[in-house]
């Protein structure tokens, strides 16, 4: 009887264990749930996604910062439009480095022409506008730009963020306008042979314009 009931505690442990395994594994994976804090959507649009599969990682300086929500055509532009979601714990800046980042702005709008060109009624008017704006600001700066990169030599697509270096921050739910897409492999081979084929024939016109420049030496 001792026996039966510590082989079905067994099992039963197995079985949740196995489920237990099973999700962590799904939840690593990024194929189920998510460990996105304080998120929020920003779109971007690219001339090529091959690759790119939704809930694949967005990192930045090597830290995964966001999960790719869609991805969809636009008719118009014929581009492909990428929606991701971003961890606004890691991409948000906290009381005192925002104190910082708003300091560094007063001090960059201060040597603008608009702003010594005001009064000080519209200047103190300025200031407070830009602190306005600055309320729900990411830490991606508008000179950054997002890739889709590859993980390894043949490994998954992702999206990477390579930050800049402007103090001009973009706003949750805006779009980022710099973008890198796919470099697909036959583009590469494409342009690796037109670009070899275009040295060799201005080599060639080298060489042969060299025996004609010096004949005229030879005839004297």
């Amino acid at each position: 009887m001792k026996s039966r009931i510590s082989e079905l505690a067994v099992g039963v442990f197995v079985i949740i264990f196995g489920i237990a395994l099973f999700f962590l594994a799904m939840k690593v994976s990024g194929l189920v749930g998510t460990n996105l804090r304080d998120s929020y959507s920003m779109t971007a649009q690219f001339d090529n996604v091959n690759g790119l599969k939704t809930r694949a990682k967005v990192t930045m300086s090597g830290v995964t910062i966001g999960r790719v929500e869609s991805i969809t055509l636009d008719p118009v532009s014929r581009l492909a439009t990428v929606k991701f979601v971003l961890d606004g714990k890691l991409t948000s800046f906290n009381t005192e480095q925002l104190k910082v980042v708003q300091q560094n702005a007063l001090e960059e709008l201060h040597y603008s022409s608009d702003y010594q060109q005001a009064d000080e009624t519209k200047q103190k008017a300025m200031e407070q506008q830009l602190i306005s704006n600055m309320t729900s600001i990411t830490s991606l700066d508008e000179d950054a730009y997002i890739m889709v990169a590859t993980n390894g030599l043949l490994g998954e697509k992702y999206l990477k963020v390579i930050p800049g270096g402007g103090v001009d921050y973009l706003k949750r739910g805006d779009v980022v306008s710099n973008t890198q897409g796919t470099m697909d492999l036959e583009d590469l081979i494409s342009k690796f042979i037109t670009g070899g084929g275009a040295s060799k024939v201005a080599s060639g016109t080298e060489t042969s314009a060299t025996p004609s420049d010096a004949e005229p030496s030879f005839a004297e």
